[in-house]
């Protein structure tokens, strides 16, 4: 029976220890062989979660506009829809590719995305204000506070208008 110690020296089960110089190669050769294999096992998840997130991006389309100008998108001809008055923007593609039935989902959508975005910016506005007022009654500062209090909200102004114009 031989136990490996290392890379080039044996020892035997009845105590004797050899060198030799060529069993200690092809030893770490035939265990590069097995660790190639046990290195692929461990790397085997994360070439699965590469694999499936290359193939995610590819199922992925992009939306036909933005509700900014993006010239790497391609979406730089200004449109408006028609009930809220949203500004987006589209390729150039964009009157060929969509009737007026899918031009009226197409609009939803913007709109739709442009409230969730007042939404959120209208939240983060009260966080700051609240935020300002908070340090003002904290630390006693009355220049501050009446800086938070002169601080507007338009995004949560703007989203009382819209909905206004929704409901009423």
């Amino acid at each position: 029976m031989t136990v490996f110690l290392s890379g080039n020296v044996h020892m035997y089960s009845n105590g004797r220890m050899r060198f030799n110089q060529n069993h200690g190669e092809r030893g770490e050769h035939r265990g590069g062989g097995q660790g190639g294999l046990a290195l692929l096992m461990q790397l085997m998840p994360i070439l699965i979660l590469v694999i499936v997130s290359a193939l995610s991006q590819m199922m992925v389309t992009n939306p036909p506009y933005s509700l900014s100008f993006r010239p790497s998108a391609g979406h730089t001809h200004k449109r408006v829809t028609e009930n809220l008055g949203v500004t987006y923007y589209v390729n150039e593609r964009f009157s060929q590719d969509f009737s007026s039935a899918s031009l009226k989902r197409v609009e939803s959508s913007v709109e739709d995305d442009y409230i969730s975005n007042l939404r959120n910016n209208c939240w983060k506005e009260k966080q700051q204000k609240e935020g300002l007022l908070y340090r003002a009654r904290y630390f006693g500062d009355s220049d501050l506070y009446q800086r938070a209090q002169r601080m507007g909200t338009p995004s949560c102004s703007r989203l009382s208008e819209v909905q206004a114009s929704l409901h009423g």
